[in-house]
């Protein structure tokens, strides 16, 4: 596994290996890897021939008052991860290197306006301008994302549907803890008590989508699951039924995508279910 974090390098590294390999996957994460991070680059194995991960937590998409300055940082237990997987090579870019002179995009309005970009303004800006950067210092013929963070792979495929990228998408579905409970970063932040109590979430939304299938009747389950986490020190920050393909109002229970973030002591989690 080649580790580069000159973006000079870089180029001339994929200039070279582009004669060798014909197809090349991106996998961009902050770091901190887990089973779902490991789980990217193995999907992303059956698909390419050459597999780049990206590590750098990026400022631009964090707020005034978040967790940039303790966002877990574990790059040597993170190489070690990756020297066991496909990857063939690993990016660590320099801030300063990667935010010169970068051109800065705005996000799909609606896209970044609702769910998480309700208490989270301007992050899915720094989301997508950031990851433009990265597609154009790659230039994959595929990228692979978690479904767990299913706004922004929302988000990531309408940017490059608009940008008239010749780049593939993939959503990857969310890898998970015994308990349900979806693999995240921020599980870091829990104490094992509390892991076992955010599971709660995961069973919360497997219970609507039982109450939907069963009764037909959205609202009310819905209404169910958030009066059960409020009772559980859950601080909601939105639970809601939308399109999977659009983020809107459905036309059709099937087509119905369960999403939710809540925190708790602090901690914000969120997780997705399909019906």
């Amino acid at each position: 596994m080649l580790i580069i974090s000159d973006i000079s390098e870089l180029d001339r590294t994929l200039n070279t290996k582009r004669k060798e390999f014909t197809q090349v996957s991106l996998v961009p994460t902050m770091g901190n890897l887990h089973e779902g991070h490991l789980k990217l680059v193995n999907m992303a194995s059956k698909v390419s021939d050459f597999i780049c991960v990206s590590i750098f937590v990026n400022p631009l998409q964090f707020g005034p008052k978040e967790d940039f300055g303790f966002y877990p940082r574990t790059l040597e237990e993170d190489i070690e991860k990756l020297k066991n997987t496909e990857c063939s090579l690993l990016f660590l870019p320099n801030s300063d290197d990667i935010l010169r002179n970068i051109k800065e995009f705005k996000a799909d309005p609606y896209l970044s306006s609702i769910l998480c970009g309700k208490t989270r303004p301007n992050h899915f800006d720094g989301v997508v301008t950031i990851v433009s950067r990265l597609f154009e210092l790659f230039k994959p013929n595929d990228a692979f994302f978690g479904e767990k963070d299913y706004q922004q792979l929302m988000i990531i495929k309408d940017f490059v549907t608009k940008q008239n990228l010749n780049l593939k998408i993939h959503g990857i579905s969310t890898e998970r803890e015994s308990s349900g409970l979806a693999k995240s970063s921020r599980n870091n932040y829990l104490d094992n008590v509390e892991r076992e109590k955010a599971a709660l979430i995961y069973k919360t939304l497997r219970k609507i989508r039982e109450e939907i299938i069963r009764s037909e009747n959205c609202d009310r389950a819905l209404k169910e699951g958030r009066i059960f986490l409020k009772k559980n020190n859950f601080k909601i920050d939105y639970l809601e039924a939308l399109s999977k393909n659009t983020l809107r109002e459905p036309d059709t229970l099937d087509e119905l995508i369960l999403l939710c973030a809540a925190k708790l002591n602090n901690v914000r989690l969120i997780d997705n279910l399909r019906i």
